[in-house]
């Protein structure tokens, strides 16, 4: 039998793959999964594993995370090449004819791609079981919250799970989930971060101890820049970086940003109305854009032009490449590119 897990946050995925065995499973029998990354683990070896003999005359478990190659698409690159992987001709092979000695429980990193050999094998496969799971709703995740600080007899107070959920926000919001995307294991590891820190969490444990959504972060700086108040941009952007985050994590969310500042620039100098704007926006981007938040973009970018934010997004794309091809200093190149962001792009009056 092989059970395949697909949804657009993996990481609630994973653990409602995992719950399911936990429950399903004794305790021996779950202690003896075989699990396998499809970031590290090529499918022939997980094929070979599955196709071979149990020395213990026990049925198999085999669980196959990170699934890549059977998403729409994935945060992370795939490491190996399909040349690498045979086409994933064992795999589709397997899928035909499963072995019934092996239980193969396969977790994809996103959401099914429905097409290609792959998906046309597993709809023709008897064997095959697709498993789909929705994003929860946050009334779900005040449930979780609250489940999990009783499970340590411990509390946690309501705006305090506001909070903590606004900062588990994905950079790209998850479809399905209104105005903003919860990634559920950012969630999770920031609760348990708070229950080791106090019996009680309240709003002031997550402010001081859990960081905003780094898409807040890269507002802010944007926001400072724009402004030009250098010093203070510096000043996020060291403190993004004390958190952890690497630079090549924070430039697509630059980019990302000032590609909508672009948009709408080149519509406000087609001498687009505001409500045109708005529609062509909320087109582009997917979002309900209002026309009455066209008339602070306007202002906003007032001070540079159309030219100067495909300029900035090509620097923005060499700074990423000269880091990845010729190791640059990452944290110099956006420095540099923070301290001279006045200076090279906005108008001088």
């Amino acid at each position: 039998m092989v059970k395949i897990y697909f949804g657009p946050d993996s990481g609630f995925t994973a653990h409602k793959a995992d719950k399911e065995l936990k429950e399903k499973l004794s305790k021996e029998e779950y202690e003896s999964i075989i699990k396998f990354d499809g970031y590290k683990d090529l499918t022939q070896v997980v094929i070979d594993d599955c196709s071979s003999i149990s020395l213990f005359g026990d049925k198999k478990i085999v669980v196959f995370s990170n699934c890549y190659f059977l998403a729409t698409g994935s945060n992370r690159k795939a490491t190996f090449t399909d040349s690498q992987q045979e086409n994933f001709k064992p795999l589709i092979s397997y899928l035909n004819e499963p072995s019934p000695d092996t239980d193969l429980y396969m977790i994809v990193d996103g959401d099914l791609k429905k097409s290609g050999p792959l998906y046309e094998a597993i709809k023709e496969a008897s064997d095959v079981f697709l498993v789909s799971l929705d994003l929860p709703s946050e009334e779900d995740y005040f449930m979780l919250c609250n489940q999990m600080a009783q499970n340590e007899k411990k509390k946690i107070d309501n705006d305090a799970i506001k909070m903590l959920i606004s900062r588990s926000r994905t950079i790209a919001p998850a479809s399905g989930f209104g105005a903003k995307g919860i990634d559920y294991m950012t969630l999770v590891n920031s609760l348990k971060k708070l229950l080791i820190y106090t019996s009680h969490i309240t709003t002031e444990d997550v402010r001081e101890l859990i960081y905003r959504p780094l898409e807040d972060n890269v507002f802010e700086i944007i926001t400072h820049l724009m402004n030009k108040d250098t010093k203070r941009a510096l000043y996020v952007y060291k403190d993004i970086r004390a958190q952890g985050i690497e630079p090549l994590g924070i430039i697509p969310a630059f980019a990302s940003k000032f590609r909508d500042y672009a948009l709408a620039k080149y519509l406000i100098e087609m001498s687009y109305t505001n409500n045109q704007i708005a529609d062509e926006l909320s087109k582009v981007t997917n979002k309900n854009i209002k026309p009455g938040a066209i008339f602070y973009r306007r202002k906003e970018l007032a001070c540079i032009s159309f030219a100067s934010l495909i300029k900035l997004l090509t620097d923005l794309g060499n700074i990423e490449q000269d880091i990845k091809l010729h190791q640059d200093d990452a944290d110099t190149k956006m420095e540099v590119f923070i301290c001279l962001f006045v200076k090279n792009y906005l108008r001088q009056y």
